[in-house]
């Protein structure tokens, strides 16, 4: 079961009354205690008449003392809570190493370097901050009370000064990414290990093995991204040539995908040598026609479904299938004075990418470029851009991820090769949204 520590801010004038009330309370506690030593030895020395007064009055402070015990239990039960923040339990070594990340958010860091203040007539309120990091120490966030105009906010200004913050003393972390959580009270600032590479690195093919994951339908892309296909069910990939994306798709998924037990196709416009190793066609009409024939297999797996009265593949645990498209710019290309040829290819590509999901059939499309020209049509591109990985140039140009990684504003940077960005949906939830990816890295590729 999962453990939480739950954060909570009071109001501050409700802090107070409570301190009033505590220290009313302990102050008729001990009249009460002084009432009843005094009283005991009135009885001892006969000097009730002496005392008759006094204790009247020690009476009347224990009714208040009374009273004022359940005005602090009424008021502590039904106490305004302004903000809750609910985190896993850390342990020991990652709550010492968080501690010490939170010492970095000082008064003057947090006022005169973030400006995350608000400033009121009764002074400067400051926000409350939790840091929370994971027990490999490699990701976290800092959650910083949203007392300021998130909205004002410029975000990727705030997450460049907190990555300068950490690098002071923790050069390795850098935040990634930032959220308003449900209920707008914090704001979390995803941090991770900047420095530690999450690369697959093989010796040679042989090795592919080693990343063989025990659910058939998930596939291992990097020590931290899984694509589990069941889910999210097509996949695109845009790289320029030297990029690295043929080596991923046909030199490491593909084999990988056999290893679990997948059938596997690649076609692509521009022969290569994955085309003759997984029984794949080169030639735009054959390709076309190997995209029609899996469209005829898909109504047939369907048909098979709806028979069995089941609602999608799994339940029956029908084999997946990968159908590899490689080279597609060169493809439309070569389709573009033919239009019957170019209309039976949408249209058996629109249908495998919308309605292949529930039949185990899943379309890996590969191009050089994301635009409409170089890449699939409109509803095909759409249902194949929850699961995209661009490389080199491709990855850092804004124009180009716009057509499947639409939305987000990334820094420009150089990738070499086999570098790039991914996004991934149904993974883990850093890959929600563009992020830093490297391709699985052959030493001895052959």
């Amino acid at each position: 079961m999962r453990k939480y520590r739950r954060i909570v801010k009071e109001k501050d004038s409700q802090l107070q009354g409570y301190q009033i009330c505590l220290i009313a309370l302990s102050f008729s506690l001990i009249i009460v205690i002084v009432s009843f030593l005094l009283l005991t030895l009135t009885d001892k020395y006969n000097l009730i008449e002496l005392f008759n007064v006094i204790s009247s009055v020690f009476k009347i402070f224990m009714i208040v003392s009374f009273l004022i015990l359940i005005l602090f239990v009424f008021s502590y039960g039904s106490r305004e809570k302004v903000s809750t923040l609910e985190v896993d339990e850390m342990s020991k070594k990652s709550q010492r190493k968080a501690n010490k990340i939170r010492r970095l958010f000082n008064d003057k860091t947090i006022a005169d370097v973030l400006k995350l203040v608000n400033n009121t007539r009764f002074g400067i309120e400051m926000p409350e901050i939790f840091v929370y990091l994971a027990d490999d120490l490699y990701s976290g966030y800092i959650a910083i009370e949203n007392i300021a105009s998130f909205d004002m906010l410029d975000r990727s200004k705030i997450e460049q000064k907190i990555s300068g913050i950490l690098s002071g003393k923790f050069q390795k972390y850098a935040v990634v990414s930032s959220e308003l959580i449900r209920g707008d009270t914090y704001v979390l600032y995803h941090f991770e290990d900047a420095q530690t590479s999450m690369r697959l690195v093989l010796e040679n093919v042989d090795d592919i093995s080693n990343y063989v994951s025990e659910n058939k339908r998930d596939i291992k892309l990097a020590k931290d991204l899984i694509w589990h296909a069941n889910k999210v069910p097509h996949m695109s990939i845009i790289a320029r040539t030297r990029a690295g994306k043929s080596v991923l798709a046909g030199g490491y998924i593909a084999p990988l995908m056999q290893l679990q037990g997948w059938v596997v196709e690649y076609n692509s416009a521009k022969k290569d040598i994955y085309v003759k190793k997984f029984n794949g066609e080169h030639e735009p009409i054959k390709i076309i026609e190997r995209a029609e024939y899996w469209l005829a297999e898909m109504k047939k797996r369907l048909n098979e479904i709806d028979k069995a009265n089941a609602e999608k593949y799994t339940d029956l645990d029908m084999t997946d299938i990968a159908v590899f498209f490689d080279e597609i710019g060169n493809l439309n290309s070569s389709l573009e004075n033919d239009r019957n040829l170019k209309k039976r290819w949408e249209n058996a590509i629109n249908a495998l990418s919308a309605t292949g999901a529930s039949a185990g059939l899943h379309i890996i499309s590969i191009s050089q470029r994301a635009t409409k020209e170089g890449f699939l049509t409109g509803l095909a591109r759409t249902n194949s851009s929850d699961a995209v990985i661009m490389l080199g140039t491709a990855a850092d140009k804004a124009t180009e991820r716009q057509y499947l990684i639409s939305g987000y504003e990334m820094p420009k940077r150089k990738y070499s090769a086999g570098q790039g960005i991914a996004r991934f949906d149904g993974s883990s939830r850093k890959w929600q949204e563009p992020h830093f990816y490297e391709t699985p890295l052959f030493k001895h590729y052959v």
